[in-house]
C-alpha cells in the first residue's frame, strides 16, 4: 500500500486509540462512546485505503474528528497529537 507517511500515521494513530479506549469496555462507558464516534467519523477514509484508493482529504478527516469530539463532549487522548492538528 502506498500511503504517505501522514495518512498512515492519521489513521494508525486513530486505531491505536480506539484499541485503548475499547479495552476498558464495561457495557456502559463513555470510551465505547468516544471509540464509536470516531471509527465513525473516519470509516469511509480507512474503507477507501482499503480498497486501494487512498486519496482523501487528511484535513477534512480531521474535521470530521473535531466535530464528533464536540458531539460527544470529550477530548480523544490522541497520545501521539496526530488526530487533530491544524494542516500545515
Amino acid at each position: 500500500m502506498d500511503l504517505s507517511e501522514e495518512r498512515a500515521k492519521l489513521l494508525a494513530a486513530a486505531l491505536y486509540e480506539m484499541r485503548l479506549l475499547l479495552q476498558v469496555y464495561d457495557g456502559n462507558d463513555e470510551n465505547v462512546r468516544l471509540a464509536e464516534r470516531l471509527a465513525y467519523a473516519l470509516h469511509n477514509d480507512a474503507l477507501n485505503v482499503i480498497e486501494g484508493n487512498a486519496d482523501f482529504d487528511i484535513a477534512a478527516s480531521r474535521q470530521r474528528i473535531a466535530l464528533f469530539q464536540k458531539i460527544v463532549g470529550s477530548p480523544y487522548p490522541d497520545g501521539f497529537g496526530l488526530l487533530i492538528k491544524e494542516p500545515k
